[in-house]
């Protein structure tokens, strides 16, 4: 039998052990946020896939205040905390001095969909925009790097699933054979 070395394509990074990812290149702190959706934390979502147009910050009174706009992207791959994966903006901290409780992301009419935790995937056509509430808010002081870390706070995906379709597969006649007995 022959050792197989397996290399993952996406690495995690360690807080504790590499603070680097922190700074930016002038050596400003990078304000590393989290964001939470409270429809995704209810169904259980894992990934989105975005086609976002415009992104925005919603401050403590309520205002809207535009940050970017994403003319003819497709979309972007959002992924929870629990891979090690986020995104990083170079135009979040460009903000006035405040603070802002809120995320909004604007939705093209087409081209996004959500996959939940057990691998079910809809398509999300139709919404207009999601709201990611930031945990324990952000405040701009004017001295921070204009770059900030977004990590989303999605459920992983189940992993008993999958066991349980192969199991299922293997199975085959007789769970067909109880359900039509039963009918």
């Amino acid at each position: 039998m022959k050792k197989m070395n397996f290399y993952p394509k996406t690495w995690q990074v360690v807080p504790m052990l590499s603070d680097r990812y922190l700074l930016d290149s002038d050596g400003k702190c990078i304000k590393d946020l989290v964001l939470r959706n409270i429809y995704a934390t209810d169904m259980k979502v894992s990934e989105m896939d975005l086609n976002i147009t415009k992104f925005s910050a919603i401050d403590s009174r309520g205002q809207e205040h535009f940050i970017a706009d994403f003319p003819g992207q497709a979309s972007i791959p959002i992924k929870g905390m629990h891979t090690g994966l986020f995104l990083k903006s170079k135009s979040v901290l460009s903000l006035e001095r405040g603070s802002y409780s809120t995320f909004r992301f604007y939705l093209a009419k087409t081209g996004s969909r959500i996959i939940y935790s057990d691998r079910y995937q809809e398509r999300a056509d139709g919404i207009k925009f999601l709201d990611f509430e930031i945990v324990n808010g952000l405040a701009i002081e004017g001295e921070e790097s204009p770059e900030a870390i977004l990590r989303f706070d999605f459920e992983p995906f189940k992993t008993m699933g999958l066991f349980r379709s192969i199991a299922q597969f293997f199975k085959g006649p007789s769970v067909f054979a109880g359900k039509l007995a039963h009918s």
